[in-house]
C-alpha cells in the first residue's frame, strides 16, 4: 500500500512537472523576436483564406525577427471565448476584430483599439484606397478617429431575372421608388411573384427595412437610433416601417410570406417563379451555376432603388463589414510591425488577389479587376459597392441593446400579420424603454 501511494504521488509530481513544462514551452516566446499575435476569422480551406495565409508568409520572409501566432477561429462560440478571454485578461491579439460598433466606445477608452486615422492619412497609396463608406462605419460616435480597417465587406442588393422583366415590359431595372412600385405591379399582372421574400427566415425582412431606411434617412440614422438622438416612433422612423407594409399592400411578395423560409423564396427564384431576391454576394455561386439556377442566364444584379424626395441618399448601402482592428496598448518597433502587416493584408495588391481569385470583396476603389477571370455578376457588385457614399450593416448594430436584432425583426414580420406601422415602431421603442 506504502508503495503504491508513493508511486502514485511520484507520478503525481512527475505529471505535474511535465504540463508545468509543456505550458511554459507554449508560453515561451523567442526572446530574439517580436510576436504578433493574430485572431481573426480567417480559416479553413477557401481562396479567401489561402490569399490570406500567403500574405502572411510573405511577411514571414521578409521580417525573420517576427514570430507569427495565429489564433484565428472559424467557430462564432471559439472565436468569441477567446476574445472575451482577451479582454478580461488585458491582453488583446496585436491583430483581432470585434463586430458591431454599438459597445466599442469602452475598449476606445480602456485603450485596446488603435486609431487607424492618422496611418490611413499618412500613407496616401495604401489609405486613399478604401472606399469612403467602409471608413466611415468605423468611426464611432463621441469618438474621434476610426478605429478599424476594412478587411471584406458585401453590398447587398437586389438579384433580378431579365426575362421575366421583358415579358412585364420592363427594359431597365427600376431607379426610383416609384418606379420599382410600378414594376411590381407590373410584374405580378404577369402571374409572377415580384419579390421572393422569406420572413420566416427574419434578417430577410430586416435586410429590406436596412435598404429602406438608408435610402430615405442615410446611413446614420443607425448611430442616431443606437446614441438615443432619434426614436423608433420619430415620424420619419415610422414612415421606413411604412414603406414596408407599403411593398407588402400592393403584393410584393409570396402569400403567407410570414410562413415562409428564405431558402423556399431563393428556389423560386432560381427556377423563374418570382423575379426579384434580395441578397447579398455570398449567393452569387447559388445564383448564377445553371446547375443550380436553371434561370442563371438570366440573372441581373441592381442597388436598391432610391426615393426621388432623396437623391443625397441614393448611394448610402447596407454592405456587410468586416475589419481588422489592431491593438492599442502597441508601442515601437512592435506597433510599427503590426501596422506594416495590417498594410500588406489589406492592399490594393491583396484586395485585387481576392477578387480575381476568390470573388472576395475588400471595400477599396483603386482596384483593377481581370474581368475574365471573376464571376461577371460579382465584377457588378464590385462596381456598385465602390460608389458608396455611406455604409452601415444591421439598423441595430449600433444598439447597446443585445435584444434589439430579434425585436426589430419580429416586429417588422408583425406588418405581414395585421401590424400597422405606428404599433410596430412603439413595440421596438417599448424594448429600448424597457431596458433602461
Amino acid at each position: 500500500m506504502r508503495k503504491g501511494i508513493l508511486l502514485l504521488l511520484i507520478f503525481t509530481v512527475l505529471f505535474t512537472f511535465v504540463g508545468c513544462s509543456s505550458n511554459a514551452e507554449q508560453a515561451k516566446k523567442d526572446p530574439n523576436k517580436i510576436q504578433i499575435r493574430l485572431l481573426t476569422r480567417m480559416t479553413g480551406t477557401s481562396p479567401q483564406v489561402a490569399i490570406y495565409n500567403e500574405v502572411i508568409d510573405e511577411f514571414r520572409a521578409k521580417h525573420p525577427e517576427v514570430e507569427i501566432v495565429d489564433g484565428s477561429q472559424g467557430d462564432d462560440s471559439s472565436y468569441n471565448n477567446i476574445l472575451k478571454t482577451d479582454i478580461s485578461s488585458g491582453t488583446m491579439a496585436n491583430i483581432f476584430r470585434i463586430q458591431g460598433v454599438a459597445n466599442l466606445g469602452k475598449y476606445i477608452d480602456e485603450g485596446y483599439i488603435l486609431n487607424v486615422e492618422p496611418y490611413i492619412k499618412e500613407d496616401a497609396t495604401w489609405g486613399g484606397g478604401f472606399t469612403e463608406g467602409a471608413l466611415e462605419y468605423y468611426r464611432v460616435p463621441g469618438k474621434d478617429g476610426i478605429y478599424g480597417v476594412p478587411c471584406e465587406s458585401g453590398l447587398i442588393g437586389i438579384y433580378y431575372n431579365e426575362r421575366i422583366f421583358k415579358e412585364a415590359v420592363i427594359e431597365n431595372f427600376p431607379e426610383t421608388w416609384n418606379e420599382f412600385k410600378d414594376a411590381i405591379l407590373k410584374i405580378k399582372d404577369k402571374g409572377y411573384t415580384p419579390i421572393g421574400l422569406g420572413a420566416k427566415t427574419s434578417y430577410t425582412v430586416g435586410h429590406l427595412h436596412n435598404l429602406i431606411s438608408y435610402r430615405w434617412l442615410g446611413t446614420d440614422i443607425a448611430k442616431k437610433l443606437g446614441t438615443r438622438e432619434v426614436s423608433w416612433t420619430d415620424k420619419e422612423v415610422v414612415e421606413t416601417i411604412g414603406f414596408v407594409k407599403e411593398l407588402y399592400d400592393i403584393g410584393a411578395f409570396p402569400d403567407g410570406v410570414a410562413g415562409i423560409s428564405d431558402d423556399i423564396t431563393k428556389s423560386d427564384f432560381q427556377n423563374g417563379k418570382a423575379a426579384m431576391f434580395i441578397t447579398g454576394p455570398w449567393s452569387i455561386p447559388g445564383l448564377t451555376n445553371p446547375e443550380e439556377c436553371p434561370e442563371a442566364e438570366n440573372v441581373k444584379f441592381a442597388k436598391f432603388p432610391y426615393f426621388e424626395e432623396k437623391p443625397e441618399f441614393k448611394d448610402e448601402d447596407m454592405q456587410v463589414i468586416s475589419q481588422y482592428m489592431i491593438n492599442g496598448k502597441l508601442e515601437g518597433k512592435e506597433l510599427e510591425l503590426t501596422i506594416e502587416l495590417v498594410k500588406m493584408l489589406t492592399s490594393k495588391e491583396t484586395a485585387e488577389r481576392m477578387a480575381n481569385e476568390a470573388s472576395q470583396l475588400l471595400p477599396r476603389n483603386d482596384l483593377d479587376i481581370d474581368t475574365e477571370k471573376v464571376n461577371p455578376i460579382f465584377a457588378d457588385v464590385m462596381e456598385a459597392g465602390a460608389n458608396s457614399t455611406g455604409i452601415a450593416v444591421d439598423i441595430f448594430d449600433y444598439d447597446p441593446v443585445a435584444s434589439m436584432q430579434d425585436r426589430t425583426r419580429n416586429s417588422l414580420i408583425s406588418l405581414f400579420t395585421g401590424a400597422t406601422p405606428e404599433q410596430a415602431a412603439a413595440e421596438i421603442q417599448a424594448e429600448i424603454d424597457n431596458a433602461k
